[in-house]
């Protein structure tokens, strides 16, 4: 069988992080003019908005601390800070992760992409871990969209992708 030389249409990890910064700052933009979302009620492991937002950028800033450093040990999960974490430091956490995924795609080859890291139970591909960060993230801000239109906080336009500044 003969090997298709065509490049496969996709989108790629750095759009997929511009994707994942854009709406990570179109929310804290919007929790600057609506603090009093932070505080909604959603229960669970993260019982309010500010502990879910803290749960993103937390797991952003794992797995990328986990594929840049790859003779570090699997890093633990920090735990949720007992205090709540201000506007500010919920930018920083994801600044800091940002910056450090940037860094990582912008360097990453096919082979460290290939690179199979132990991470729990599992085996899996750096590919793979990448994934998980940028849709762990946007599966969250999803549900972030759907509790402030729940909790009757004036609601944005579509955070869709389709509509966003992020590629063309």
């Amino acid at each position: 069988m003969k090997k298709n030389s065509t490049p496969e249409p996709a989108v790629t990890f750095r759009e997929m992080l511009a994707y994942t910064d854009y709406l990570a700052h179109r929310w804290l933009d919007y929790f600057k003019q609506h603090d009093a979302a932070l505080a909604v009620a959603i229960g669970g492991r993260t019982p309010s908005l500010r502990d879910l937002v803290g749960h993103i950028f937390r797991v952003e800033h794992f797995f990328a601390t986990f594929v840049s450093d790859e003779s570090a040990p699997t890093p633990t999960a920090p735990p949720p800070d007992p205090e709540s974490p201000s506007l500010e430091n919920l930018a920083r956490m994801h600044q800091e992760a940002h910056e450090k995924l940037a860094l990582y795609i912008n360097s990453a080859s096919e082979g460290d992409l290939r690179r199979m890291r132990t991470l729990g139970p599992a085996k899996v591909s750096n590919r793979k871990i990448l994934a998980q960060t940028v849709l762990h993230s946007v599966h969250h801000w999803a549900q972030v969209a759907m509790e402030v239109r729940q909790a009757g906080f004036p609601p944005q336009p579509p955070q869709d992708i389709i509509v966003s500044p992020v590629m063309e």
